[in-house]
């Protein structure tokens, strides 16, 4: 189904059904996501272990990311992400009764996380796949873009919940309501139209699962990107991980770290916004460097933050930052890729992203080695600066990096 006139990705009525869909599920990942950082915080204490269990989720997370691809390319897009969806929130509600049960280990938890990286692995490629077949190319940049605004949007709304119904209730409640917003994209996906798909070969060749690395083997563009990305959420990103060590640092607690996920979520709002807005035409290399120099600098800045209200307007214009950067990434390479292919070298680009949820693991382990909270949080984007600066230096293809969409 495409977009019948404008450019306008919202006058696919597909697509706005697709984006409630993902809306919803996006805004009970937050809610969980926040609820399990402090879980894991109450239970063990320790900055380390908010780092570790976001890594337990990330590695089988990639390991699945290609497998969503391959079957976004070769079975009915819509069951595979009403069946994830439905996974979802049978995990994140059991989740919920071990924890109104009381006594949860810590075992139980990373058994958890990474059951729930097994789903999510799978759903990132399905989703990123299937939405620019509702569209129009002329209308690709606006589905990128609202889909990006869609995640943003849940990431103002999910933390600010959990920690509305943490505070007001407990964990438990967190969980269940997480869980809720996970069921409603299991029957939202039937109602949508399939997506073209090309079942022609066995899904168990290893063949199929090279496909899309040979794509982005093949295309130096896609390589320099993936290394940006990798290295924005693996060395920058990671401190959202670790918030609860730094909030405690104010005497912060739940609705504190609320706050700041709330700040960075709006940030990241406007920063799609104008990725969106936006014309960089021939500069649009120098606008994803921009954005990612951007976010590393601020976060440096929040690192060393005197107060905890600088924190809040820190963490916008940081995540604004990497609204910019991330988009702009999103339809260099949405714009670039063949539409039978789509689901297969998403599912490789997924990886990429996925690698960045290893960047609360390596904060925390910074702050372990440094000893310093502060310092171990500026670490990463200190380098992500000179990472930056040497793309900029000696990689000519993204300083002629054009907007085609």
């Amino acid at each position: 189904m495409r977009t019948p006139t404008g450019s306008s990705a919202f006058a696919s009525p597909a697509f706005r059904k697709y984006l409630g869909g993902t809306l919803s599920a996006n805004i009970g990942f937050r809610v969980q996501s926040v609820a399990l950082a402090i879980l894991v915080y109450r239970t063990t204490g320790s900055a380390l272990d908010l780092g570790l269990v976001s890594a337990i989720g990330a590695a089988p997370a990639m390991l699945c990311n290609v497998l969503g691809g391959v079957l976004a390319d070769r079975h009915d897009t819509r069951l595979i992400w009403a069946i994830n969806a439905g996974v979802s929130a049978t995990l994140v509600g059991a989740l919920a009764l071990l924890v109104f049960a009381g006594d949860v280990a810590i075992s139980q938890i990373y058994t958890l996380a990474a059951l729930m990286g097994i789903v999510a692995g799978v759903n990132v490629p399905v989703s990123q796949s299937y939405y620019p077949s509702l569209l129009a190319p002329h209308a690709l940049k606006s589905g990128v873009t609202l889909n990006g605004m869609g995640m943003s949007v849940a990431s103002i709304i999910g933390p600010t919940l959990a920690g509305l119904i943490i505070a007001a209730i407990d964990l438990y409640a967190a969980f269940a309501a997480a869980a809720f917003c996970w069921s409603l994209p299991a029957f939202i996906a039937l109602a949508l139209p399939p997506r073209k798909t090309d079942p022609g070969q066995n899904t168990r060749s290893l063949s199929d699962f090279r496909v899309g690395f040979d794509f982005i083997r093949t295309h130096r563009l896609f390589l320099i990107l993936i290394v940006l990305v990798v290295a924005n959420f693996l060395l920058v990103f990671g401190w959202l991980q670790t918030l609860p060590a730094f909030i405690e640092l104010f005497a912060g607690g739940e609705r504190e770290i609320g706050y700041a996920f709330t700040a960075a979520g709006i940030g990241a709002t406007l920063g799609i916004f104008l990725a969106g807005r936006l014309k960089p035409g021939a500069r649009l290399g120098y606008l994803i460097l921009g954005g990612t120099a951007f976010f590393a600098a601020m976060v440096t800045c929040l690192s060393f933050s005197p107060s905890f209200y600088l924190v809040l307007p820190l963490a916008f214009l940081a995540h604004a930052g990497n609204g910019l950067f991330s988009n702009s990434c999103i339809v260099a390479m949405q714009s670039r890729i063949p539409e039978l292919i789509r689901g297969r070298v998403m599912g490789a680009v997924s990886i990429a992203f996925n690698l960045g949820t290893f960047g609360g693991m390596w904060t925390g382990g910074a702050i372990a080695l440094l000893g310093d909270v502060r310092w171990g949080m500026a670490a990463g984007p200190l380098g992500m600066l000179v990472i930056i600066l040497s793309v900029l230096l000696t990689q000519r293809q993204i300083r002629q990096l054009a907007d085609t969409a």
